[in-house]
């Protein structure tokens, strides 16, 4: 049976929005799940199942030819380099037209958040960085921004811009305040997004949230970056996001905290995490990486956009789209893999045609072995659903038991390939259902 437990006390209390906050705040799953893309890369067609909002790595220098600070000419990108199966380069002169990619993605109903990779320019090779950034931001928005083509609703200022040491905070201070001039004159609707940041010092990839303070007026939403890591290099193990030793929540909630002392009311976007998921050994020089099975990319990463939803944040980005399976850091996070569908696919797309339209209502139980949460429909208050699963990540199975607030529906597992999920049996013992669970979650479908 249940065993009731606090969900946290002081700063995640705080996070998760205090009692005062009413469920119709949190944001339907559908327009909280989101996924990481990469331009000519992604297949909107074939990813438009799994969430409707996309992350895009828009890199800068596309537009500026290589040259910093040289006019643009959008919708047209000036030079690309891309990467093909084989694993090797190939660029060639050809400019691409962000019109034709940025349209065929919002036409499968895609809400596109670009992310401007100026800090793929270091801060030193700009030829007039704050000349530069305001023109390079005024453009974007004037052609891209909800007010004149309304291709892109939000856009990011760099994406790790500390990552070798490109931009101190000072420095990113002044690309911030002038990109966002220029964003702001080109398009007032476009949302204005920072770089990647994290509570307490940066990791060498994000900035210190403290970058931030004092700064609102040039931006509008705060971003996060957060990997459940158990390990860093050379191993970088990831790990299940409800794992005490590493707090992938604890985190999340501390900068959550801070913008509720320092920039109250800007809402807080998780714009990557993820887990690595290859079906090779790793190469000789890199023993030490471990990858997760696909069975646990799938799970967690179910497990994370449910995690997260409870606490204060708008929307979370899962990296990544699509992978070579490649046996390194990073190199395994796509859901699919040569574009095929890997389990973790058919989990996220479950999820999403599940809850998209429902909202976290509250933590039913969050016990040593079993966690179990509401969600209610937004237009329905008579639905709801649970979802009700094992955080060890220990691979255990097992029941629980708790009294259902309706009638139950249907009950049916987490799907790991296409086609109909597998129905779960649920029993009634003394007008308590009896829930199996494991690592992947179960969905309860109620009707008070």
């Amino acid at each position: 049976m249940f065993r009731m437990t606090s969900i946290a006390a002081g700063a995640l209390t705080m996070a998760l929005g205090g009692a005062a906050e009413a469920a119709d705040e949190k944001p339907l799953l559908k327009d909280f799940m989101g996924i990481n893309a990469h331009t000519v890369q992604f297949n909107p067609k074939l990813y438009s199942p799994v969430c409707r909002l996309v992350r895009d790595f828009h890199p800068s220098m596309w537009d500026f030819n290589d040259k910093p600070g040289t006019p643009t000419n959008f919708p047209m990108a000036m030079h690309i380099n891309w990467e093909d199966k084989s694993g090797k380069f190939r660029s060639w002169n050809a400019p691409i037209n962000w019109q034709t990619i940025y349209s065929s993605w919002k036409q499968e109903g895609f809400e596109i958040n670009a992310c401007l990779m100026v800090d793929g320019v270091k801060y030193a090779d700009w030829p007039n960085v704050e000349k530069d950034v305001y023109e390079y931001g005024k453009a974007f928005a004037s052609y891209f921004g909800p007010s004149n083509h309304d291709l892109v609703t939000a856009a990011e200022i760099a994406n790790e811009p500390a990552h070798d040491n490109k931009y101190s905070p000072e420095q990113y201070k002044t690309l911030l305040r002038n990109m966002s001039r220029g964003l702001r004159e080109g398009d007032p609707k476009l949302q204005i997004v920072t770089c990647a940041v994290q509570y307490g010092p940066g990791d060498g990839f994000c900035q210190p949230i403290e970058v931030l303070r004092g700064e609102n007026e040039h931006y509008d939403v705060i971003n996060l970056h957060q990997y459940a890591l158990l390990h860093g290099w050379p191993s970088f193990e990831r790990t299940y996001p409800e794992d005490a030793r590493f707090d992938f929540i604890g985190r999340l909630a501390s900068a959550v905290n801070w913008r509720n002392e320092n920039a109250p009311g800007k809402p807080i976007w998780l714009t990557e995490f993820g887990f690595d998921a290859s079906t090779q050994q790793p190469e000789p020089n890199n023993k030490d990486w471990k990858s997760s099975t696909d069975l646990q990319q799938a799970q967690w990463i179910v497990r994370s956009f449910l995690t997260v939803s409870e606490i204060d944040v708008d929307r979370a980005y899962l990296y990544w789209f699509d992978d070579n399976d490649r046996p390194s850091f990073h190199a395994a996070s796509g859901i699919t893999r040569f574009m095929t569908p890997k389990p973790s696919y058919w989990a996220m797309k479950h999820l999403y045609e599940s809850l998209g339209d429902y909202r976290f209502a509250r933590a039913i139980t969050k016990s040593d072995n079993a966690w179990v949460y509401e969600f209610s429909h937004g237009q329905d208050a008579s639905k709801v659903v649970w979802v009700a699963w094992s955080p060890t990540g220990a691979d255990r199975t097992g029941k629980t038991q708790a009294r259902l607030p309706g009638k139950l529906v249907k009950a049916e597992a987490m799907p790991l390939v296409d086609g109909k999920p597998a129905a779960v049996q649920v029993e009634d013992e003394g007008g308590n259902a009896v829930i199996p669970i494991s690592e992947s979650p179960v969905y309860l479908w109620i009707e008070k």
